[in-house]
């Protein structure tokens, strides 16, 4: 892999970027939610369709395209939220899983974070998401509470990036 490009996307990206995570979203969602896969259908466009995709660019939301040699192979968000970094998506295609992308992509984040001048960062994991919840915990994130859907529940989970 050569170095990773972070391709920032526009409102006019927004039904391409949700058509590229589809199905590793339901894929990843399907067995970790009540319903299975038919209710991880019916709420994705909650989630990561065109329309939330947009809402969050206007509040501030920044989205990317993970590209490397000229292939997008990820897509990841974050906004600044009062004093805190959300990450509110880092999707890695199958693929190119356990090869560094996803901790340079949350590096890029944090990043981002400090330069933003956020005390904290954090996100949203489903509760059942146990490699996504091992992979944060690896990078420093801690459980600081959880909030309750229809479909599931998600572990908040947050990690310092300046002292308060």
């Amino acid at each position: 892999m050569t170095a990773m490009e972070f391709r920032y996307l526009t409102e006019s990206d927004a039904e391409d970027a949700s058509v590229f995570v589809h199905d590793m979203w339901v894929d990843t969602y399907a067995p970790i939610v009540k319903g299975g896969r038919q209710h991880a259908e019916e709420i994705f466009d909650d989630w990561v369709g065109p329309k939330k995709i947009v809402n969050d660019m206007s509040r501030g939301h920044f989205f990317a395209y993970l590209v490397d040699e000229g292939k997008i192979i990820g897509l990841i968000s974050a906004g600044k939220e009062v004093d805190n970094l959300e990450i509110s998506k880092i999707y890695v295609l199958p693929e190119y899983r356990g090869n560094g992308i996803g901790r340079q992509a949350l590096e890029f984040l944090l990043g981002k974070g400090r330069e933003l001048g956020c005390r904290k960062a954090y996100l949203e994991v489903n509760h059942a998401n146990t490699a996504a919840i091992g992979f944060y915990e690896k990078h420093g994130f801690k459980a600081v509470g959880k909030n309750v859907y229809e479909h599931s529940y998600t572990l908040v989970m947050a990690v310092e990036l300046r002292p308060p």
